[in-house]
């Protein structure tokens, strides 16, 4: 799967959702290409990955699944904290 995605990406912007490491153990996987999630209090919080975990990605320590599977894949909330909330809406604005 990831060879497909690899693909395509290569013709489009890829946007892939999953809780599955497997997915992520891949060292050409950089910090920059992945974006953490986590439920803060009952809100969806989705940022950049957080300082330690970029270091141990970027220095090849640890690959993204391998931090998921240690609960220690985390967005930096203050990255997120300034990402603008219309950047959050995949599907546009809703129409009734």
């Amino acid at each position: 799967m990831r060879d497909g995605l690899s693909v395509a990406a290569r013709h489009t912007q890829i946007l892939v959702t999953s809780h599955s490491p497997d997915l992520l153990d891949d060292k050409s996987i950089s910090d920059q290409s992945v974006l953490a999630v986590v439920n803060k209090n009952g809100k969806t919080i989705i940022g950049p990955v957080d300082a330690a975990g970029r270091s141990a990605i970027h220095d090849e320590l640890f690959t993204a699944g391998e931090l998921l599977r240690l609960s220690q894949l985390a967005p930096d909330l203050e990255a997120a904290d300034q990402t603008p909330e219309d950047q959050l809406d995949l599907f546009g604005p809703h129409h009734g």
